[in-house]
C-alpha cells in the first residue's frame, strides 16, 4: 500500500527545486537540469499554459512527471513504471497526499483516499474476482470483497464496516 508521507516527500514541489544547469532556445524556452543524491535525472520546464513541471527519469527505467497544478489547478505527480503501471497522486493545495490511483497493466485498478488524521480508505476494482473495500486506521483494518457473483465477504470492526458501506453506498446499497 503507497505510503502518504513517501509520496509527499518525493513530490519535487514541496521542497524548492533548484536546477543545476540551464539551457534555453530561440523562443525562450528554458530546460533546467539537475541529479537527485538517488542517482534520478530531472528535467525542468514549463507546459504551455506555463505551469512548471519537473520530469524525472528513474533508474529502473521509470519516469515521473511532477506537477505544480493539473488541470484542476492542484498539484499532481504522474508515475509510469516499466511494468506498465501506472500511478497517479493527487495532492491537497498544501501539497498533502489525498489521492491516489494506481492502473495496473491487466486492467485492474485501486483508488486510495488519505484522511488528515492518517486513516485510509481503498476501493480495488478487479477484471477478474470482483471488488475490494477497504479502510486501515491506525488501530484497526476493515474489509468487504464484493465477488463477481454479487455474494460479500466481510471482516472487521462494525463501526469501519459501516463507514464503508456508506462510502461506497452506490456498489454496497443491499448489503446487509
Amino acid at each position: 500500500m503507497v505510503q502518504a508521507s513517501t509520496v509527499e516527500k518525493r513530490f519535487i514541489f514541496n521542497k524548492c527545486p533548484k536546477a543545476q544547469r540551464f539551457v534555453s532556445d530561440d523562443q525562450g524556452q528554458v530546460l533546467g537540469f539537475n541529479k537527485l543524491d538517488n542517482g534520478n535525472n530531472i528535467v525542468y520546464t514549463k507546459d504551455l499554459e506555463g505551469v512548471e513541471v519537473a520530469i524525472e527519469h528513474c533508474l529502473d527505467g521509470t519516469k515521473i512527471f511532477h506537477m505544480e497544478k493539473d488541470s484542476k489547478g492542484l498539484p499532481a505527480m504522474h508515475e509510469f513504471k516499466p511494468d506498465g503501471t501506472e500511478m497517479i497522486y493527487l495532492f491537497t493545495e498544501t501539497k498533502a497526499l489525498e489521492k491516489t490511483i494506481e492502473l495496473k497493466n491487466n486492467g485492474d485498478k485501486v483508488t486510495y483516499w488519505f484522511s488528515p488524521v492518517g486513516d485510509v480508505i481503498s476501493h480495488e476494482q478487479r477484471q477478474k474476482g470482483g471488488m475490494l473495500f477497504r479502510m486501515k486506521t491506525k488501530l484497526a483494518e476493515s474489509m468487504i470483497y464484493l465477488k463477481v457473483d454479487g455474494e460479500a465477504e466481510c471482516f472487521g470492526t462494525e463501526k469501519q464496516l459501516a463507514h464503508i458501506k456508506k462510502v461506497f453506498k452506490q456498489y454496497l446499497d443491499g448489503l446487509v
